[in-house]
């Protein structure tokens, strides 16, 4: 069986958690969740990802950004995604700064992230 690659899913509502990684467990991802940037930062301490998809406003604004940044310090090679329902200028190019891979607006079309995503997996293999 090949390796599934490793996604850790960081958003604070409970509803996205309980949707969107199953649909990403069915394209043959492994997903860990986590709700606070406290448990991110555990799960990234504890266990290698290959792609850490965060939301952009976990408990405060902006502090996805920490999420994308524990990540960068501890698995600089890990693919990094910020999920926001409330995109802004400001906020992308934040984004830039942390070397965010790629910024998603919600809802999310799964179909085109799944795509995108084994796009970014396939560039790094």
């Amino acid at each position: 069986m090949p390796l599934r690659h490793r996604i850790l899913f960081v958003d604070d509502e409970p509803n996205i958690r309980l949707t969107l990684p199953p649909v990403l467990e069915q394209h043959g991802f492994e997903v860990k969740t986590a709700a606070t940037v406290a448990e991110a930062v555990a799960q990234i301490n504890a266990s290698r990802f290959d792609i850490l998809i965060s939301d952009l406003n976990v408990g405060e604004d902006g502090d996805g950004f920490r999420v994308v940044g524990a990540m960068r310090e501890k698995q600089p090679d890990c693919i990094t995604l910020i999920l926001t329902g409330y995109p802004a200028f400001e906020t992308a190019v934040e984004a830039l700064h942390h070397r965010v891979d790629d910024y998603v607006v919600k809802p999310v079309d799964v179909e085109f992230l799944v795509s995108s995503l084994r796009q970014k997996l396939a560039a790094k293999a």
